[in-house]
C-alpha cells in the first residue's frame, strides 16, 4: 500500500496543478499587436509595428484569462515605447506586464539639405526631399518650402533631418545684430543715422540699439522693419 500511495503522490507532482494555467507570451503579444494596429488605424497614422518584445509566458492562476493593452505615455507612434499590458483572471486584475513596441513611419519629405543654425531664416535654408523615419519626430514634417517664408529657425537643425513646423518662429521685425536705421524727432526736426540692434525687437516694443558713430547703447521703439524710433 505504502508503494502504491508513494507512485500517486509522485504522478501528482508531475502533473500540472489543475489550479494554475500558463498564458503564452505569443497569445499576448498578439493581443499588443491587434489593439495598438487598430489604434494607428483610427488616429490615420501611416505607422506600423514591427516588432513586439519583452514578454514572457504568464502562470495564471484557473479561470477565463485575458490581456488588457493600456495607453503608451508620452508622444506615440514613436521609434521604441513600453505598453503596459493589465492580466485579468474572471475579471480579477492578477499582474500588469509591459511590452516593448517598435513601430516604423518612413516618409518621403522635406529634410535639411545642410545643418544651420539657431535664427537663420527659413527663405535662406536649402532643402531636399530625403526619406525619414517620422517616429522621430512630433508632429508632420512642412509640406511646402514657401511656408517658411517670414520665419526663422528657433534652434539649430542637422543636415537629414525633417523640416518641423516646431523648428521656426515668426521672423522679428527687427533682429538682434541687424543694421537698423534710427530715426531722432525733435520738433519739426528729423534726423536718421544708422545703428546695430543689440535685441530682437517686434513693432510697438522697445530694444537697445548702438548708433554706429557712439559706443554707447540707446533704448528706442520699433516702429517698422529694420527701423528704430529714438525714445526721448
Amino acid at each position: 500500500m505504502s508503494r502504491l500511495l508513494a507512485l500517486a503522490m509522485a504522478a501528482a507532482l508531475a502533473s500540472p496543478s489543475p489550479a494554475t494555467q500558463t498564458l503564452p507570451a505569443a497569445d499576448i503579444q498578439r493581443e499588443v499587436d491587434l489593439a495598438l494596429a487598430q489604434r494607428l488605424r483610427e488616429a490615420g497614422s501611416s505607422a506600423r509595428i514591427v516588432a513586439i518584445s519583452g514578454v514572457r509566458d504568464q502562470s495564471l492562476p484557473a479561470g477565463r484569462a485575458k490581456a488588457e493593452v493600456g495607453a503608451i505615455a508620452g508622444r506615440w507612434p514613436r521609434a521604441r515605447a513600453g505598453v503596459p499590458v493589465r492580466l485579468t483572471v474572471d475579471g480579477r486584475a492578477v499582474r500588469t506586464v509591459t511590452a516593448w513596441v517598435e513601430t516604423t513611419d518612413v516618409r518621403r519629405v522635406l529634410t535639411y539639405a545642410d545643418a544651420a543654425n539657431a535664427r537663420t531664416a527659413g527663405d535662406a535654408l536649402r532643402l531636399a526631399a530625403g526619406d525619414v523615419d517620422m517616429t522621430c519626430c512630433d508632429g508632420s514634417a512642412v509640406a511646402d518650402a514657401d511656408a517658411l517664408r517670414g520665419q526663422r529657425l528657433r534652434r539649430a537643425v542637422r543636415a537629414g533631418a525633417p523640416v518641423l513646423p516646431s523648428d521656426f518662429e515668426p521672423m522679428p521685425d527687427v533682429a538682434e545684430r541687424q543694421q537698423v536705421t534710427i530715426e531722432v524727432v525733435r520738433g519739426p526736426v528729423r534726423l536718421t543715422t544708422i545703428g546695430t540692434a543689440l535685441a530682437d525687437g517686434h513693432i510697438g516694443q522697445t530694444i537697445a540699439v548702438r548708433p554706429d558713430a557712439s559706443d554707447s547703447a540707446v533704448v528706442a521703439r520699433v516702429i517698422d522693419k529694420k527701423k528704430v524710433s529714438l525714445e526721448e
